[in-house]
């Protein structure tokens, strides 16, 4: 009896496992999502480097440590040293608490200069991303599609956005897989 509960135990795990997993989506599988959604800004169409890596950003133009995160984006699109890297933004959370203000995000735009396109996320985007509740958020997938990094700022810590620093490591990542 002991060993027919404990098989369907682990039956069950296995099946849980399966179905309910929570592995990242590889780029291919998102990258749908990402091309039907509204553009906010752009200084550039967003076309991804043939074999280049992505760094996806989630933002919204009233999170300060988005505001930094940008200027290292900025810095690292400006470097020419990652041209073969495409960043893309995409805002989540923009009326958080029902607070809709439009000029929030020109003031946003016209404060950070984005060096990268600005996308209009949604629901599906978020949920697709692996429910991102949080930002900034950001994730590098490297050549094969395939996430190799992602920082998320938690509540209370430390560390509030990825660096320029954090970036180059994660593109390393991405340009070996």
């Amino acid at each position: 009896m002991r060993k027919i509960l404990l098989a369907l135990i682990f039956a069950a795990t296995a099946v849980t496992g399966a179905v309910g997993s929570d592995s990242p989506a590889s780029w291919q599988e998102l990258r749908t999502l990402v091309d039907r959604a509204p553009s906010i800004a752009a200084v550039e169409a967003f076309e991804p480097a043939a074999q280049g890596p992505i760094i996806v950003t989630f933002f919204a133009s009233w999170c300060p440590p988005c505001t930094d995160e940008f200027r290292h984006l900025n810095s690292l699109a400006a470097s020419g040293e990652y041209g073969d890297a495409q960043i893309i933004a995409v805002n989540l959370f923009e009326d958080f608490g029902g607070v809709k203000n439009p000029q929030r995000m020109v003031r946003f735009i016209d404060r950070t200069a984005p060096q990268f396109p600005l996308l209009k996320g949604s629901e599906d985007i978020r949920e697709a991303f692996g429910n991102i509740d949080r930002i900034p958020t950001v994730v590098v997938y490297g050549r094969s599609g395939d996430e190799v990094w992602r920082f998320v700022h938690e509540r209370n810590a430390e560390k509030t956005h990825a660096t320029e620093a954090d970036l180059v490591e994660a593109l390393g990542k991405a340009r070996a897989r």
